[in-house]
C-alpha cells in the first residue's frame, strides 16, 4: 500500500497552504468582487437572509446551497435538486436567482490556468435542471495514481458481510483499551503505557496488516441491520465502562506511590482509551433515542468537553470543509497549532449556537437551560466527588485525562477533512456537503474500534444514517490508513504533509473532472443519492440550521456505479486491493512476528529502565519537615487525648517530646535530620504498653495521615515502619502462647520433676 506517492512528479510539502484562490480571498477578506473573479460560478438558487424589523441580519453567518451537481448522468447532465440551504437564518429565507457567470477553473495549481484550456462549460437553467456541456478537460494525473490511493493492501479481510451477530460482537472490541488500562496500571512500570502504545503503534500496524473492509450492505441487509436494536445496545456499554475506567484511574494515582513516568503512563493510557471512545460518543450524540443521546453527553462531561456535541451537530455539520468551520483543517495546517485553536473556537461556536437555540425558545443565553453550563456543572460535580473520595491527588489526573481525550477528538477532526474545501459559489455561500468533502478509510480493525466513523463521507452526506449501515467507496477521498495511524502520523507535520498534500491535489482534480464532465475517473457518478447534512435528536433545532426542503430523500442505498463489477472486469480507475493477496499475507505475517518480538523486548527494556529510576523518599512524599510537623502534631494530640495512651504523657515537657517525635519521624522516613532523643528501647522500657494500646497508636497515625490527604501507599509504608519498631516499643509485652504450647511446657515440667 503506497503511503507515499510513487510518481516522480510527487510534490513535497509546501510551507504555505495550497488554497484555492477563492479560499484565499475569503481568508484575506477581499469581498464579493475578488471572490467572483476567482470562483467558478454556477446557475443556482441562492438564498439571501432577509430580516424583519424586529430581527437583525447576521451578516457573519453563511448560507449553503446546492451546487446543482448531485445526480450526474452518463450523457453529461446533472440533476439540480438543490433549493435553499440557509445555515444560520435569522428570518424566513427568500429565493433569488443568481446570474450565470463563466470563470476559469482553478484547482490550486500554478499550471491550472486558462492557458491550459481548462474553462467552465456553458450552463443553462432549463426546467429546473442544469445542463452541463462537455469541455476539453485534461487529466493531469494518470489513473494509476488514483488507483494507488484507493488500494489499501493488507489481507483485505472483511466483517461487514459476515452477518449481524459477528458485526455486533466486533464492535465490543472498542472496550479493550479500557481493559488494557487496568492491566497496565496493576502491572506497573512501563506497562502503565500499555494502552497508549497499543493505540498509537499496534493498532496502526494491525490496520496495515488486516487491510480494508470495503463491503457495502445490500438493500435487504441494510434494512435488517438498521432495525436491529443490538447495534444500539453495544454502544450503551460505553458510558458505564468509561466511568469505571476513569474512577479506577483516579483511585489508582491517588492511593499508590507512582513515579512520574508511571503517573504519566496511567494518565495518557486512560486518556487514549477515552479518546478512542469518540467513535461511540459521536454515534450516541447523533441518535434520537434518549438513552443514546444522554449517554453521549454524559460521556463528554467525564472528558471535560461538554460543549462538543452542540458545536458538532449544528456547527461542524453545516460548515464542514469551509473556512467557517474551526474543525476543518486546510492544507499546510500544523496539528500542534490547529488543535488548540479548534478547542477554543469550537467552544465559542457552541456558545453562539446554544444562545441562538435558547433565543428561539424565548430564553437567555445565561439561563439555567443552557446545556453548556449544565454540562460543565456536571463535570464540576464529578471532580468534587473524586476529590471527596480520593483526595486532591485525583484531580490533576481527572482533568489531564479529559484534556488528552479532547485533544484526540479534535486531532481526529484535523485528519477527517484535511485540505478538502467546498466550493464557494458566492461570498460566504458554499455548495452543499457531499461525498468529496471528507476523507474515507475502510480499515477493518479501526472501523470496528471506532463504530465506522471512518466511513466519514457517507456520514456527512447523510448524517441520519446509523453507523452500522454507513457505506464506503474508493472514489471518495481516501486516507492511506485508519484514524489511529493517521493521528499518530499527524504528530510529525512534515511527514504528514508529504503523505497527504499530493492526495489533496488528486481530489481537487476529481472535483474538476466532475464539474466539467459529470464523471469521476472516467466513470459515471458512483455515489448513492440522498442527502441530509444536519441531523440530531432535536428536529426543531435542526430547522434553525437546515430547512426541510434541503433534505433529499434517497431512492436507493446502492451506488449508481457498480464498483465490484468494474473490478472483476479489470477496468482501470477502481480499487486493486484484491491483487497478490497471498504474497502480501506472507510478507505481512513476517512483519507482525518481527514487530511483536521487538515490542516485547522493548517493553522489558523500558520496564527495567523505569524501575531503575530514582524514587522520591517517604520523607519527600510527606512534604519534608513542613509536612511532617503538622502531621506529628495531629498524632501527638490524639495520643494525649486517648485514655489508652494519655497516661504516658502526664507530666512530660510536651514541646520537647513532640520535637523529638518530629526528628525521629523525619529521620526514619529518609530525611537528612538528626534524632537527638533517647533510643526507642530506653524510652519505652517500663511503660508496660499493652497490645491494645499499640493498636490505638497505629490508629492515631493512620487517621492523621488520612486527615492530611495522604494516599494508601504512604499509609502502608508508614505503618510498615511502625510495625518494624514493635519490639522496641513493646519491650515489656510477653508474647502470646498457644494452649498447645502451654500444655507441652507443662508436660515437660512434670517429666522433669519425675
Amino acid at each position: 500500500m503506497p503511503l507515499l506517492r510513487q510518481s516522480s512528479a510527487a510534490r513535497l510539502h509546501r510551507r504555505k497552504p495550497m488554497i484555492h484562490a477563492s479560499d484565499a480571498d475569503v481568508h484575506a477578506g477581499k469581498g464579493k468582487a475578488a471572490a467572483q473573479d476567482n470562483v467558478e460560478m454556477e446557475t443556482l438558487h441562492v438564498v439571501q437572509e432577509v430580516a424583519s424589523p424586529q430581527q437583525e441580519v447576521d451578516t457573519e453567518q453563511a448560507t449553503v446551497v446546492h451546487t446543482g451537481v448531485e445526480d450526474a448522468k452518463a450523457e453529461g447532465k446533472i440533476e439540480a435538486d438543490g433549493g435553499p440551504h440557509p445555515l444560520r437564518a435569522k428570518a424566513a429565507p427568500q429565493e433569488v436567482h443568481a446570474e450565470p457567470v463563466k470563470a476559469v477553473v482553478d484547482d490550486g495549481d500554478a499550471d491550472a490556468t486558462q492557458a491550459a484550456g481548462t474553462t467552465r462549460p456553458e450552463e443553462k437553467l432549463h426546467n429546473g435542471k442544469t445542463e452541463v456541456a462537455q469541455d476539453n478537460f485534461v487529466r493531469k494525473h494518470d489513473l494509476q495514481e488514483f488507483e494507488s490511493i484507493q488500494s489499501h493492501g493488507g489481507l483485505g479481510l472483511s466483517l461487514t458481510d459476515k452477518g449481524l451477530l459477528l458485526n455486533v460482537l466486533g464492535h465490543f472490541s472498542a472496550y479493550l483499551p479500557s481493559a488494557l488500562c487496568v492491566l497496565g496500571a496493576v502491572w506497573g512500570g512501563a506497562w502503565t503505557w500499555l494502552t497508549f502504545v497499543v493505540g498509537w503503534v499496534v493498532v496502526p500496524i494491525a490496520d496495515l496488516i488486516l487491510g480494508a473492509d470495503s463491503y457495502n450492505l445490500t438493500e435487504e441487509e441494510e434494512k435488517k441491520f438498521a432495525e436491529s436494536v443490538w447495534f444500539r445496545v453495544v454502544t450503551w456499554f460505553h458510558f458505564p465502562i468509561q466511568v469505571a475506567t476513569v474512577t479506577f484511574g483516579a483511585y489508582w494515582v491517588a492511593t499508590h506511590d507512582l513515579t512520574w513516568a508511571e503517573w504519566l503512563g496511567v494518565t495518557f493510557s486512560i486518556g487514549t482509551a477515552e479518546g478512542f471512545g469518540i467513535g461511540c460518543v459521536h454515534e450516541l450524540i447523533h441518535r434520537p433515542g434518549t438513552v443514546d443521546f444522554v449517554s453521549g453527553v454524559l460521556s463528554l462531561c467525564w472528558s471535560n468537553y461538554g460543549h462538543f456535541w452542540i458545536e458538532h451537530l449544528w456547527g461542524h455539520h453545516r460548515n464542514v470543509a469551509s473556512p467557517l468551520d474551526p474543525a476543518s483543517s486546510d492544507v499546510g495546517d500544523n496539528v500542534w497549532t490547529f488543535v488548540p485553536r479548534c478547542m477554543w473556537l469550537s467552544f465559542v461556536e457552541a456558545w453562539g449556537i446554544e444562545a441562538k437555540i435558547l433565543k428561539s425558545r424565548g430564553k437567555g443565553a445565561l439561563s439555567v437551560d443552557n446545556r453548556i453550563l449544565q454540562a460543565y456543572a456536571v463535570t464540576a460535580l464529578v471532580a468534587g466527588a473524586y476529590h471527596q473520595a480520593f483526595g486532591l491527588a485525583a484531580l490533576p489526573f481527572f482533568f489531564a485525562q479529559g484534556f488528552i481525550a479532547a485533544w484526540i477528538v479534535d486531532n481526529t477532526n484535523y485528519i477527517e477533512h484535511y485540505g478538502l474545501r467546498r466550493k464557494e459559489v458566492s461570498p460566504g455561500v458554499y455548495e452543499r456537503v457531499g461525498w468529496l468533502h471528507a476523507w474515507d478509510t475502510p480499515e477493518l480493525l479501526s472501523n470496528s474500534l471506532l463504530f465506522k466513523i471512518q466511513r466519514h463521507p457517507d456520514h456527512h452526506t447523510n448524517a441520519g444514517r446509523p453507523y452500522q449501515v454507513l457505506r464506503t467507496y474508493p472514489q471518495a477521498p481516501t486516507l492511506p490508513t485508519g484514524y489511529a495511524g493517521m493521528i499518530a502520523l499527524s504528530w510529525f507535520p512534515p511527514l504528514f504533509w508529504y503523505v497527504m498534500d499530493w492526495r489533496v491535489a488528486l481530489v481537487k482534480e476529481q472535483e474538476r473532472e466532475f464539474r466539467a464532465t459529470g464523471t469521476l475517473l472516467g466513470n459515471a457518478y458512483p455515489f448513492p443519492d440522498g442527502a441530509q447534512a444536519v441531523y440530531s435528536f432535536d428536529t426543531e433545532a435542526d430547522k434553525l440550521f437546515i430547512p426541510a426542503d434541503y433534505v433529499v430523500r434517497a431512492s436507493s442505498n446502492q451506488p449508481a456505479f457498480d464498483q465490484y463489477a468494474a473490478q472483476k472486469e479489470g477496468r482501470r480507475g477502481v480499487s486493486q486491493y484484491g491483487r497478490n493477496r497471498s504474497a502480501r499475507a506472507a510478507a505481512l505475517l513476517a512483519l507482525v512476528l518481527a514487530v511483536s518480538a521487538g515490542a516485547v523486548g522493548g517493553l522489558r527494556v523500558v520496564d527495567h529502565a523505569v524501575q531503575a529510576l530514582p524514587r522520591p523518599t517517604l520523607f519527600d512524599r510527606l512534604g519534608g519537615l513542613e509536612g511532617i510537623r503538622p502531621l506529628v502534631s495531629s498524632i501527638y494530640a490524639k495520643h494525649t487525648a486517648d485514655p489508652l495512651t494519655a497516661a504516658w504523657f502526664e507530666g512530660k515537657n510536651h514541646p520537647v517530646v513532640e520535637e523529638h517525635v518530629v526528628e525521629f519521624f523525619a529521620a526514619g522516613t529518609g530525611g537528612d535530620v538528626t534524632y537527638t532523643g533517647q533510643s526507642m528501647l530506653d524510652v519505652h522500657r517500663g511503660m508496660q504498653i499493652s497490645g491494645e494500646a499499640f493498636l490505638a497508636v497505629q490508629d492515631h497515625v493512620l487517621t492523621s495521615l488520612a486527615e492530611h490527604g495522604y494516599g494508601q501507599s504512604v499509609k502502608d509504608e508508614v505503618l510498615g515502619i511502625l510495625f518494624s519498631l514493635r519490639l522496641e516499643i513493646l519491650p515489656d509485652l510477653k508474647p502470646l502462647v498457644s494452649a498447645a504450647a502451654a500444655a507441652n511446657k507443662a508436660a515437660e515440667v512434670t517429666v522433669g520433676d519425675l
